[in-house]
């Protein structure tokens, strides 16, 4: 069976899947609302573990892997440590020694999403405002009147996904009354390896850890567009307050949060680059039993939106990529029928992710004192 697929959103989920598919050999059509790739804040370190790296290694071309290893970052120490707010460890958690070089650590999320928009057939400025599904196909409708039709669509939209209801009428996703400050400041030769957390008072905490690549981006020899990227450590402060609007705004809030704190923290945010500073708000989701599963399915935040603490919301995106374009692919191979095969990644995706899901729930809790789950 012939298939094209349809993919509403160019998140790394969304671009995941479209590589998988593409090299299985299906069409694949992606539709991004955005005008560009690098018009929105949406992160900058990401940690990838190893479902995020067998994810990757599924759907990658193997040169497109090789460079997704080479532009993520060195492996420094591995230990997670609490601080308090006057730079006093609290305790430490050391990660388990591996045999030979660290295959996954964390990444640049702007450079993965350029490696994974390689080659793809992505239709920026292209909203998906809703969609029909018939007995022999689906019809994504956009924004400006037109429509695509495919196959299969796949709403890889994010949290505030417009096709969520339509697959999914049952699922919510919740605020949890957590706010995150976004900022990067210079990588000094003496900065920590470790991902470390500061608790203050008051309910807040600095989270920290930095990216720096085993090659420098500038200097590889590839053919993918990749925007020149120096190491950084990433911050993020988390707070239930509510935050002002622009980045110079955020700036100045962030540092009268800390303004108290030790002054090596203090000086983490001090040092930013006042213009890649942004706000978030954090939303969760909560379990959701099975739906009709049909020619629309769903993938990533926009049916598992989870909270940024356990570090995997990134990573269950790329399995779901992952699961989903194996097996779309088994379809047009004839080893299985359309609809049952998205039924069955549907069911496997609401376990492992609603899992993650309550874990970083669990996760969160020390951090923000007074959050909801």
């Amino acid at each position: 069976m012939s298939l094209h697929v349809i993919v509403a959103g160019g998140g790394i989920g969304g671009l995941a899947l479209a590589q998988g598919l593409t090299r299985a050999g299906t069409e694949v059509t992606v539709l991004e609302r955005d005008p560009s790739s690098a018009i929105r804040g949406q992160g900058y370190r990401i940690h990838i573990d190893d479902n995020g790296g067998a994810a990757l290694r599924q759907v990658l071309t193997a040169e497109l892997f090789d460079l997704y290893q080479a532009t993520s970052t060195k492996a420094g120490a591995r230990r997670l440590v609490t601080l308090d707010h006057h730079g006093t460890e609290l305790h430490a958690i050391d990660l388990p020694v591996q045999d030979g070089p660290v295959e996954h650590t964390a990444v640049n999320r702007q450079t993965l999403r350029q490696v994974l928009l390689d080659g793809l057939p992505v239709r920026f400025g292209s909203r998906v405002t809703g969609a029909e599904e018939r007995a022999d196909g689906v019809r994504a409708l956009l924004a400006d009147g037109s429509h695509v039709d495919g196959d299969v669509l796949v709403a890889a939209d994010g949290v505030g996904s417009v096709l969520r209801t339509v697959i999914a009428p049952e699922a919510e996703v919740t605020d949890t009354g957590l706010r995150c400050v976004y900022g990067r400041s210079p990588l000094r030769d003496d900065e920590r390896t470790a991902f470390c957390a500061a608790l203050g008072p008051a309910g807040a905490t600095l989270v920290f850890g930095a990216y720096n690549p085993r090659r420098p981006i500038a200097e590889l020899q590839t053919q993918v567009a990749l925007d020149p990227v120096d190491g950084y450590l990433m911050w993020a402060l988390l707070t239930t307050e509510d935050l002002p609007g622009d980045a110079a705004e955020l700036h100045r809030y962030a540092l009268e949060v800390v303004q108290d704190w030790d002054p090596a923290l203090r000086d983490i945010v001090a040092g930013a680059q006042v213009g890649d500073t942004f706000g978030i708000t954090i939303r969760t989701s909560a379990r959701v039993g099975a739906w009709q599963s049909g020619r629309l399915t769903v993938l990533g935040d926009a049916i598992h939106a989870m909270n940024p603490a356990g570090g995997a919301g990134a990573n269950t995106a790329l399995r779901d990529a992952a699961r989903l374009s194996g097996a779309l692919a088994a379809v047009e191979r004839g080893e299985s029928d359309l609809v049952p095969a998205i039924a069955a990644y549907e069911r496997d995706m609401r376990d492992y992710a609603f899992e993650a899901v309550e874990n970083s729930a669990i996760a969160a809790r020390p951090l923000v004192p007074g959050a909801r789950p």
